[in-house]
């Protein structure tokens, strides 16, 4: 059912995602083991085909091209979720907001599974780590292919903890009155506040080929020029090197040392 109040997709558990969760995992066929997330998104579509929620009127499709990487290519359509106006609307929607809020009310958990001793009458023997209630041995008839696996289960206590959740931030999915109207006129606007505070600053530049340098880091150049040019002394153009003919007259005032002859 589309609402025209909503803004944005409900980003918080809904008591129709969590009353869905809570039915399956209690009709779960080794309820002290639990289910995989995805046999319960399953599930929740197969036996709960009817339960439905708001979603907020689409956003029209994007039209013409897009900058992308200096090359322009079609702007894409935002994908929608698999199933739209359902109470679990994707798995995504399932794993990272349904359970993990449930978790963290303590009405469901997450447990590690590992496969043990396989019986001579099909069953196995199996242990069950949970953080809150730590390891568990058990002997299940569970076809485990895997070594080990993550499961979902209700809590022992779940039933108290029903209600313990906090108040759903609704006014943050919904249109306040005007929101709309000053969002089309901002958008009809030329640029944005922060753009136009940026162009007061801007200086037209002209294509002279020269580089503009503002005025206070061009005096500074000038002050250390001036007081680089105290140091330098005059080179004549003689075309000789100075230092090279100095060090040539020193090494000809300097007399060669006498060595005695040598008689054969």
């Amino acid at each position: 059912m589309i609402n025209h109040q909503l803004k944005t997709w409900v980003n918080f558990s809904t008591p129709e995602a969590r009353n869905i969760v809570r039915k399956i995992l209690a009709s779960a066929p080794h309820r002290e083991l639990g289910l995989k997330m995805h046999e319960i998104y399953e599930r929740a579509h197969e036996e709960f085909p009817d339960v439905t929620t708001d979603i907020p009127a689409g956003k029209p499709i994007p039209t013409g091209l897009r900058n992308h990487g200096g090359r322009s290519k079609p702007a894409k359509a935002i994908p929608l979720p698999p199933k739209l106006d359902h109470a679990i609307r994707s798995v995504k929607y399932l794993k990272k907001t349904v359970l993990e809020e449930m978790a963290m009310a303590q009405e469901i958990e997450k447990v590690h599974i590992k496969r043990g001793k396989l019986h001579e009458d099909g069953t196995r023997d199996m242990s069950i780590v949970s953080k809150a209630f730590g390891k568990t041995e058990i002997t299940s008839d569970l076809n485990m292919p895997m070594s080990n696996i993550w499961h979902w289960r209700l809590t022992p206590d779940y039933k108290t903890k029903i209600n313990n959740y906090p108040e759903p931030p609704i006014e943050k999915i919904l249109w306040k009155p005007g929101e709309k109207e000053a969002r089309r006129r901002a958008r009809g606007t030329e640029g944005s506040v922060v753009l136009q505070q940026t162009r007061k600053y801007e200086k037209p530049m002209e294509e002279n080929g020269k580089l503009d340098v503002p005025k206070g880091i061009k005096a500074d150049s000038d002050v250390l020029l001036q007081q680089t040019k105290k140091y330098e002394k005059p080179i004549e153009k003689t075309g000789k090197l100075e230092g090279i003919k100095a060090d040539n007259d020193v090494a000809k005032r300097v007399k060669a040392p006498d060595f005695p002859a040598f008689g054969l």
